[in-house]
């Protein structure tokens, strides 16, 4: 959280709004993590801390990747999602605690009011006149078994009461708005003269009482659905013109909430001299790269020159292009990948036909793997790699050891499939048959639907690059834009390739040494070699 500004100075429009945005941003895109995780965190924590290690049980949860691997094998995204996901939830509770505190001080308000009609007898006979204690107290006791710290609730409730009025009093002069500024916490611990001097500044300029007012919405839905609406938010500073509309596209562009096809086209101009052509040529220090040429991806993976015209025209990626996206997300060091698996072939008539034993070099890699304990890790692996079926759409399989369970994501699925009405189908009598030998389970994941026939290769990304981030994939009904995804996959590359991860190396090297003994995060170029592709593509 941004730090508060120094007494005596009011905050400007546009410090107020950043933070806003900010604040909402951070709140409506917290992922949930199992509630397992700090168990489990814990749990491996004990031995450093000189306990006994506690026996976790992993928790029957579908596919997590949290509960089912040792923290320490977790990778930076997770703990980035994990720790990025608490620090908003605590903004959204401390909100949540203060609608609470004004409500609690106002009944208790209402409860001193009614006991002033008729207010109880001192020792005396007269007519009490300081009743706040009393009818607190009368409360307390009231509630059960709290003799002990009957001190202690008093005290904790006369703060919390306290508070509510401190901040009823300040939204009473401002707006409900003011509870998403980063500062609430301190206005709420002031005192009542101090109310007037917090809220004059905002009072003092009509724009940001606007904008006070524009966050009233926020935090209506917040305490009505539990998150608040970003969109919806940048749709108010625009229509109320808090900002100039010329950086309201900037600002959707910048929290991934484009809504318009050139956001995409802007993103992809600004990164294609980067990553492709010229910009890879320069920092190799070789000739420009064209579309034919590639380089390689943790030696496991061509990244194409030309994937970025195909994502630039929203034309189909191919398996080349999923498994460079793939090698690229972080992901755990359990977690195996695979390039796709074609399960038909077509052809000169373009006639689709079942391959035969499509899976058998995916399940002597994973044995390999197997033999190899290349890690030496105690933890079971988890393996992903995506389909080709058809020979035009691609799904994604997982296989997790962790949770001994086969999984499906389908985002063309049939209507039996997401209805559960068929039990059977080619994907599943195909792995099953295949991996038999695992007796492990299989189920067709809830994977959101794509909108057209192209987007298939960027769910199979963006719902891998989720399962290996330990975050959901979603519902059946949910709606994923493909351009975000784009804006992602973009977005990934750049990272990768300014992050110090390119080395020259002369195009005239053989393929074995691109291949072989490169360290993680290296990419070099090479040229696309066709019989590696074929072999590839054949298994």
């Amino acid at each position: 959280m941004l730090s508060p500004p120094p007494p005596g100075e009011a905050p400007t429009l546009t410090d107020m709004v950043a933070k806003a945005v900010h604040i909402i941003y951070e709140m409506s895109r917290r992922q949930e993590v199992p509630t397992e995780v700090h168990s489990r965190i814990l749990s491996t924590l004990r031995p450093s801390l000189g306990r006994t290690p506690a026996t976790t049980a992993v928790a029957e949860r579908p596919g997590s990747m949290w509960i089912a691997s040792s923290p320490t094998t977790w990778s930076a995204s997770m703990w980035i999602n994990m720790l990025e996901a608490g620090h908003a939830r605590s903004k959204e509770v401390t909100i949540l605690n203060m609608i609470e505190w004004m409500g609690a001080s106002e009944w208790y308000d209402a409860e001193l009011e009614q006991a002033e009609k008729a207010p109880p007898p001192t020792k005396r006979g007269t007519p009490r006149k300081r009743l706040a204690t009393v009818v607190l107290d009368k409360y307390l006791k009231e509630a059960p078994d709290t003799t002990r710290i009957f001190d202690t609730r008093r005290k904790r409730l006369n703060n919390i009461l306290h508070r509510g009025r401190i901040l009823r009093r300040l939204i009473q002069m401002t707006r409900l708005g003011i509870l998403f500024d980063p500062d609430i916490w301190s206005y709420a611990k002031g005192s009542k003269e101090n109310i007037d001097k917090i809220a004059a500044p905002f009072r003092a300029d009509p724009q940001k009482m606007e904008l006070l007012s524009i966050l009233d919405e926020q935090v209506a839905l917040l305490a009505k659905e539990g998150r608040p609406d970003l969109s919806r938010f940048f749709d108010s500073l625009e229509s109320h013109a808090i900002i100039p509309s010329e950086e309201v596209p900037s600002l959707r562009a910048e929290h991934g909430l484009e809504r318009v096809s050139w956001c995409l086209v802007w993103v992809l101009d600004t990164y294609t001299d980067a990553t492709t052509g010229t910009g890879i040529g320069h920092v190799l220090g070789k000739h420009t790269l064209g579309d034919d040429d590639s380089i390689m991806v943790n030696g496991a993976a061509e990244l194409s020159c030309g994937m970025f015209d195909r994502l630039r025209s929203r034309a189909w990626l191919n398996c080349w292009d999923i498994a460079a996206a793939l090698e690229m997300t972080d992901r755990p060091v359990f977690v195996r990948l695979g390039l796709s698996v074609p399960l038909h072939k077509k052809d000169a008539n373009g006639e689709v036909t079942p391959l035969s034993n499509p899976l058998r070099r995916w399940r002597k890699k994973i044995d390999d793997y197997k033999c190899e304990g290349q890690n030496d890790l105690e933890d079971p692996q988890v393996y992903i790699c995506p389909l080709n079926i058809n020979a035009d759409h691609f799904t994604l399989l997982e296989i997790n050891e962790q949770t001994k369970m086969i999984y499906h994501f389908d985002s063309m699925a049939s209507h039996g499939i997401i209805h559960r009405k068929t039990k059977s189908t080619p994907v599943r009598r195909v792995v099953e048959e295949e991996f038999k030998y695992l007796s492990f389970g299989y189920t067709e994941v809830p994977t959101p639907q794509q909108r057209d026939g192209r987007s298939c290769g960027l769910m199979v990304i963006r719902n891998a690059k989720r399962r290996m981030i330990g975050l959901p994939v979603g519902s059946w009904d949910d709606e994923v834009d493909p351009d975000r995804v784009t804006k992602e996959v973009v977005g990934d590359c750049q990272t990768f390739l300014e992050d110090d991860a390119l080395q020259p190396s002369p195009l005239s090297k053989k393929r074995k040494r691109i291949v072989e003994g490169l360290p993680n995060n290296v990419l070099k170029p090479s040229r696309s070699s066709k019989r590696l592709r074929v072999a590839t593509e054949g298994s």
